[in-house]
Formats: structure tokens, sequence, C-alpha cells
């Protein structure tokens, strides 16, 4: 055995932690998960042990621990940056000081939480995001392009994995940030930064960008190097907050308050020629690259990458002709790129293998879920199929809570902590919107389809197992499902596989024998302002907060007293309350595990 774990925190946001051995994923999962607080930043305490307890191990049978930044690198670079900015940058420095003495004294806390004496690399960002895409990629060459809002100092990575080797081929580095304009303006049209950006996507799909196309290319704009950006329009270069700056509410108007429902139709263009003038910048940073490595096949991280709009170009462009996006592609990520880099800057080796799922979280027993339901007075009861008795109910127009097996690693749900609907009700969208995740009416919802029957409804013949792109849907099959069939005629799809994921392969295609449609709508197991669910009782509390109609846990499915499960299914009966177990993890150290 050969473990290795990667570590990301302390940054602006997504603290988490992931188990590899040799090349193989063993455990992952974000810090917020377990502690319910939705982007958590924090040491990733319960992350880390969930892993370890996962693989039956202590902290000492690693062989080193890699952490998803290197603080102490560009020393220079930012040396500079604050002289030629003072005092302005003295704002900077001081929002961001304890954040980077946390990662300047990293070494030591991990050494110190964890018990380890084994070694422990501070990596640079950049790499740990390349990492997570090609080494976790099936490519054996590919180009590489990273974009975020700031590793170490760059923001753009662009480069090659030949093998088990990175080569970095051009770098662009902050404040010329793509992740940082665009998170600029999602606080600029009311929504929270680092949290709502994919809000925006979504609104701008309702605006027109040609209105203001020429303003926004004015902001940033593709060069023959990259891109270039007009850093007078933002306060993110000093720190400031809000990061959109004085000259561009000139241009666009006052900004929009926090929580406005209704969005007007100038907010809504300006989204939509942001969404249009990012998509123009990001394929031709693709094209740059590939025409300069020669390789089409293209792995993407940073979390840019989470614009699915975005991605869905390169291919139906023809820029690329494969495309891997990982499905942690954001800063939890670096947590996966930093255990494949400390491995392999030990070992001198890395035994890659492709990852084909994000299925690497906690699971739960049906003994334990049987306890919580028993102990939360539910109505419920055991059946034999769940995935054919949650069919019936998705076809008869009921909103269905789908917790089963591993929880993702990621943004997206994806078939384990999923909130499910019938696709051909063209009501389901709004119902959904304001019964079940209270947000805005304008946010879309993706389809989960049979991967072997993806190209009858959508322009697309590859499997896309993450929800990282979007496609056309095919305009003959757009009435058939309109609640998964965004305002501009695309959605952001999910291709299930039977090997990957067999019981909701097993839910889709039931519903597809019932209705002759193989997909479904799927949403995650969260409302608004919280992290997805992760344990049977926040699965159960979040059920009986919503109009969530049905919940299946494993083999049980719980039912509000209005509904009945359909007949022709073996039920257990009910058993009198007990006491619900409290589920966690024992801390990090050398007494967790053998």
């Amino acid at each position: 055995m050969r473990y290795a774990l990667g570590i990301v925190c302390y940054g602006l946001h997504e603290s988490a932690a992931v188990l590899i051995d040799g090349g193989r994923v063993v455990a992952a999962a974000e810090e917020e998960r377990f502690s319910r607080r939705k982007f958590d930043n924090g040491f990733p305490t319960h992350a880390i042990a969930f892993c370890l307890q996962q693989a039956g191990i202590s902290s000492k049978e690693l062989i080193a621990v890699g952490f998803g930044f290197a603080p102490k690198r560009r020393k220079f670079s930012k040396a500079v940056y604050f002289v030629r900015h003072f005092p302005k940058s003295l704002h900077l420095l001081g929002s961001r000081i304890g954040v980077l003495r946390q990662m300047l004294s990293i070494k030591r806390e991990i050494r110190d939480r964890l018990g380890f004496a084994g070694p422990v690399l501070p990596l640079n960002h950049h790499l740990c995001h390349a990492a997570s895409a090609f080494f976790a990629s099936p490519f054996q060459e590919a180009s590489i392009l990273n974009l975020d809002g700031v590793g170490d100092w760059e923001a753009c990575w662009m480069g090659t994995g030949k093998g088990d080797i990175l080569k970095t081929v051009a770098t662009i580095n902050w404040p010329f940030s793509l992740g940082h304009i665009y998170s600029a303006f999602t606080e600029y049209l009311g929504f929270q930064s680092f949290s709502d950006e994919y809000r925006v996507m979504g609104l701008s799909s309702f605006g027109d960008p040609i209105p203001y196309a020429a303003a926004m290319a004015e902001i940033f704009w593709p060069t023959p190097t990259g891109y270039d950006v007009d850093l007078s329009y933002f306060d993110f270069p000093t720190g400031h907050i809000p990061r959109y700056g004085k000259k561009l509410v000139d241009l666009f108007g006052p900004p929009l308050s926090p929580g406005d429902q209704e969005i007007p139709a100038n907010y809504r263009n300006v989204a939509a020629s942001l969404q249009t003038q990012l998509q123009v910048v990001v394929c031709h940073l693709a094209r740059m690259v590939v025409n300069r490595t020669g390789l089409r096949k293209m792995c993407l991280a940073g979390g840019v990458a989470l614009n699915c709009a975005a991605n869905g170009r390169l291919l139906a462009d023809g820029i690329v002709e494969d495309l891997y996006v990982p499905p942690c592609a954001s800063d939890s990520g670096t947590a996966l790129g930093a255990a494949y880099c400390a491995l392999q800057a030990v070992t001198g080796q890395l035994q890659r293998e492709a990852l084909t799922t994000a299925l690497l979280g906690p699971e739960y027993a049906d003994a334990e879920i049987e306890k919580v339901f028993v102990s939360r007075g539910l109505q419920w009861q055991q059946i034999d199929d769940p995935a054919a008795c949650a069919a019936q109910l998705l076809r008869d127009g009921k909103v269905i809570g789908w917790f089963q097996g591993r929880l993702e690693f990621g943004h997206r749900a994806l078939g384990a902590r999923s909130i499910l609907a019938d696709p051909r009700r063209a009501d389901m969208k709004d119902i959904i919107n304001s019964k079940v995740k209270f947000r805005e009416p304008f946010r879309p919802f993706a389809p989960s389809v049979l991967e072997e029957r993806v190209a009858e409804f959508f322009h697309c013949d590859r499997k896309v197992p993450f929800m990282t792109e979007t496609y056309a849907v095919r305009d003959e099959k757009k009435h058939l499902i309109p609640a998964v069939t965004h305002i501009d005629g695309t959605a952001r799809i999910q291709t299930v596989s039977r090997t990957e994921n067999p019981r909701y392969w097993s839910l889709l295609k039931h519903f597809d024998d019932l209705t002759g449609i193989p997909l479904v709508l799927n949403t995650s197991f969260n409302v608004k302002g919280q992290p997805i669910v992760n344990t049977p009782d926040e699965a159960v509390e979040t059920f009986l907060k919503t109009d969530i109609d049905a919940l299946f846990c494993g083999s049980f499915v719980a039912l509000k007293s209005d509904i009945r499960i359909p007949p022709g299914f073996k039920a257990g009966s009910p058993i009198g309350p007990s006491k619900c177990p409290s589920t966690s993890f024992p801390p990090c150290g050398p007494a967790n595990g053998k």
C-alpha cells in the first residue's frame, strides 16, 4: 500500500481531503459536508478522519501529505506588486494576512493535528489543479488549461500532460483573473461571490448579449498571448469589497441588491454579455494551447472550469476532440492533485488510474438509516426494489429525495444525494424552485440520462458522467422534456453508467420503461444556502422541511402522510421508536485506525 493524503484549506473556500493508494482514489470529501458550513475553508479535520477511516489506516501509514498551495512561491512577484500599488496594497495585505499566516504554518499544523512525522509538501496550486485533471483522466497525453481566481500567484495555467509528467507552457498572473472578473460581476448582480457564479451563468440565458457586447469586450478580451483585462473597472486588485469598481457601476448602472427576485432586463443583458465574452476568451485560450502543443485532447480545471456552458463550446466548436473535466474542478480538486503530486514526489512514480466516479464519500448501512427513520417518527417502509418504486412515483408526478451509496465529491449531485422529478412536466421546474429548493425561478435543472440513450435526446454522443458540459437538446425532443430544457434550448447533462451507479441507472431504466423517457430531472439534495446532505438524518431534515413527497434511503422509503407506495412492492412493517445515533468520525491522529 502506498497511501498519500491531499489537503486544501484556508483559501477563500472549499476545504477538502483526498486519500489515494498508488494512483487509485480511495476516499474524498469536502469539509462542508461534515461541518454543515457551506464552502467551509477551515482545516479539514472531519474530511481527513473520514478518508483514513474509509481505508482503515492511521496517519502513521501515510507515505506523504500534500497541501494544495505553496504560499512561499513567487515571493518576489508578490513583493513587487505590493510596492508598486502601495499604499492601496495595504488593504489587500490586511484582508489576507490571517489566511497567509495559517498557510505559512501549515506544515507544522498538519504534523501536529495528524501526529504525522513524514513528508508534508506545500505544492504549486496550479500544478495541483493540472494533476487533478490530467492524472485522473483517461488520456495518455493532453493539453491542460487551468482557469481560476488565483492560486499561489497565477490565475491561468496552460500546459501539457504526458504519461506521468506535467509541463508548463505559459501562465497569466493575478490580478488578470477571469475567475475574479466573473466573481465581481456576481456581486454586482446581487449574488454572493465564490458561491453563486452558477446563478449568473443560468441568468445569462434570459438576456441578450448584444447591447453590452462592445462594452464587455473593452473590459476583458483575447490577445495573442492569452487575454487582457482593464483593471480600472474592478476593486479586487486592492482587496476591497465589493470587488467591482465605480467605473463598472457608471457603465452598467447601480448594482442589484442581494435577494432581488425580479431581475430587470438590462441586468440580464449584463449577465448574457459577461457569459458570452467569457466563452470567447476561454475558446481562444483553448485554441491557443492546442495550437502550441498539438494535442487536441484537453483537460480543464480551476473554478472557471465549472462553467459548463463555456466547456460545451470547446467540443461544439471543434476546438478539441475530447475533453475531461474532473468532478472536483474547483479548489477542492487541488486536494486530489496534491495527493497525486505528493506521492509522485516521494516515490518517484505514479500508477495512474482514471477517475470514472465521483462517489467517493461516506455511505450508510440500512441499519443506520432504519434507526434514523424510526427515531424521527416517519411513515416508512422497506421495499425490495427502491429504483422501480421511485420510478413509479416519479411517473405519477411526485418529487423524491434519493439518498443512495457513497456521497459525491465535487459540486454536483450525481445520483447519490439527489432530488429527482419528472422531466416531462413543464411546471416541475417552478415547483421545485419555489417549494423545495427555495431559490430564484430562473434557475435551470439538469437531466440525468441513460448513458446508452443520450444521443437520442441531446446533440451529444459521449460520456459526460460529472455534469460538466451543456449540450443542445434535439429540437424534436424539447417538448418531451420541458423541465430540463433551459430557455436557450440546452441542458447540463449527466450520463449514467450501469457499471458506475447501478441503482441509479436502474431507476432511469424503469422510468424509461414506464414513460419512454430515459432521463429524470436531477438537482442536489439541499436547500438554498446549505451544503448537499451527507447523513440520513440530514436527508430526513430536508425531507421534512420541504415539499419532497418521498425519501428513498437505501432500501427504505419514507412518505409524506398523503403519499402511498404503488401496489406490487414487498414492504416491511415500521417498528417502534428508538434513539437516533449520531454519525461522526474519530479525530485525526495515531489513534485513528490500526
